[in-house]
């Protein structure tokens, strides 16, 4: 009897084990994700600004 509880008891703990494994698992996935389109987002925005401060500039130049 007492070995049937441990037993229920170390399946019980390894389930739980394994359930918090797998999340981390999915959190760092959404991280990794998250992280790869911030990125994609950023460059975008740096490109847009390029061109932004580079109309400024040609525009300044011919008034000159």
């Amino acid at each position: 009897m007492l070995l049937l509880a441990f037993l229920a008891i170390a399946i019980v703990y390894y389930l739980i084990q394994k359930d918090k494994i797998r999340k981390a698992e999915k959190r760092d996935i959404f991280k990794e994700k998250q992280e790869k389109n911030y990125n994609s987002f950023l460059k975008k925005q740096e490109k847009k600004m390029q061109k932004k401060l580079k109309k400024i500039n040609d525009e300044y130049y011919e008034r000159i």
